[in-house]
């Protein structure tokens, strides 16, 4: 049995929607809500959904690209995407010269229903709009990242670089790159020369545990600890920091970290179930159960929680509580061919 914890990156914010405009839309907002409290009908504004109240005012004031936006962005959020396409596109088509935010949210509208293309092409027009911005060049590396086009995402940062050679963020997402790219040692230096720029950058100390912990470096944990330093709400640095002891070969001491997660942060799913596996491990197989069984409690749909309990059960000698179990599993995932197989082994 493995531990839950994949190396993975924090990419750049990818709100479309800045503070400023923000507040110009709840003024916005507050004025008609105003308005219609003078003409009698408040109440049915009131009533709607924040989308109805935004098309409400959409109707009253058809040219107002921040209205889209916000719509767009509400749009997003319910998943209804096609629909946020069509008020990025109108937002875009009443002012394309002053947002190129309106262009990420574009793009990632497009990212969402699968249209890389798309999503490219409308990052591309935005660097044709705006050359010298780096929130744009940013936002294009970053996509050309995710599309595994590492070279142009590279070549996009240089042009960063020869604005701006202490961009944190281009050397940040240069770390993501080189990494994808397999060159370990220049991601690390990449993700070093953020922290050495901004000893505050809690993300890079982050990618840099990570990325140490993969290569067995036990400096990892040093990063780590800055991370917890700068924040110390963020159950999954804590999670990190356990998961690197025990792939250091210090079981006993990755256990006592865990529990210490488990304790503070007792509603972390990941954190217990990982206890869960070690116990497993040091054949502590009562507890090892007893904390699946707090992860099925907490995310009575998770497959895998069941099936490690089962085969706790199985050692316990507890085939009805496992067999339960592996039907539970199945339930959920009916191609978990490892469940499929022990629950043949208990007929």
């Amino acid at each position: 049995m493995t531990l839950k914890k994949q190396l993975t990156f924090q990419f750049l914010d990818r709100t479309p929607i800045n503070l400023f405009q923000l507040l110009t839309i709840v003024s916005i907002v507050f004025y008609f809500s105003c308005k219609g409290d003078k003409e009698g009908h408040s109440g049915t504004f009131v009533d709607q959904s924040p989308i109805q109240q935004i098309s409400a005012l959409i109707s009253e004031d058809s040219e107002n690209d921040s209205l889209y936006i916000l719509r767009a962005n509400l749009l997003m959020e319910s998943e209804s995407y096609d629909s946020a396409i069509a008020d990025f596109l109108k937002a875009i088509s009443i002012d394309s010269s002053s947002r190129p935010d309106y262009y990420f949210g574009l793009s990632q509208a497009y990212l969402m229903t699968a249209q890389s293309k798309m999503a490219s092409d409308v990052l591309d027009k935005a660097l044709d709009q705006f050359p010298e911005n780096k929130a744009v060049l940013l936002k294009v590396a970053e996509l050309k990242l995710l599309l595994k086009q590492y070279m142009p995402a590279l070549a996009v940062i240089n042009k960063i670089f020869e604005r701006d050679p202490q961009n944190t963020e281009a050397w940040y997402l240069s770390g993501h790159v080189l990494y994808e790219m397999g060159d370990t040692g220049r991601a690390v230096n990449a993700y070093q020369k953020c922290v050495d720029l901004d000893p505050e950058m809690r993300k890079a100390w982050i990618q840099l545990g990570d990325v140490l912990t993969e290569l067995k470096i036990e400096r990892a944990l040093d990063y780590y600890d800055n991370a917890i330093r700068l924040d110390s709400t963020d159950p999954e640095v804590y999670h990190s920091k356990a998961y690197a002891v025990h792939r250091f070969g210090n079981r006993n001491k990755a256990i006592a970290l865990f529990r210490q997660l488990a304790a503070r942060f007792p509603s972390y799913e990941a954190g217990i179930y990982n206890l869960g596996v070690l116990y497993m491990e040091a054949d502590s197989i009562e507890k090892a159960a007893d904390h699946f069984s707090i992860c099925i409690q907490l995310k009575p749909t998770e497959a895998s929680s069941y099936y490690q309990r089962a085969l706790a059960f199985i050692k316990l000698g507890k085939k009805e509580q496992a067999k339960a179990d592996l039907e539970n599993v199945l339930s959920l995932n009916a191609d978990f061919e490892e469940a499929r197989e022990a629950l043949k082994g208990l007929k």
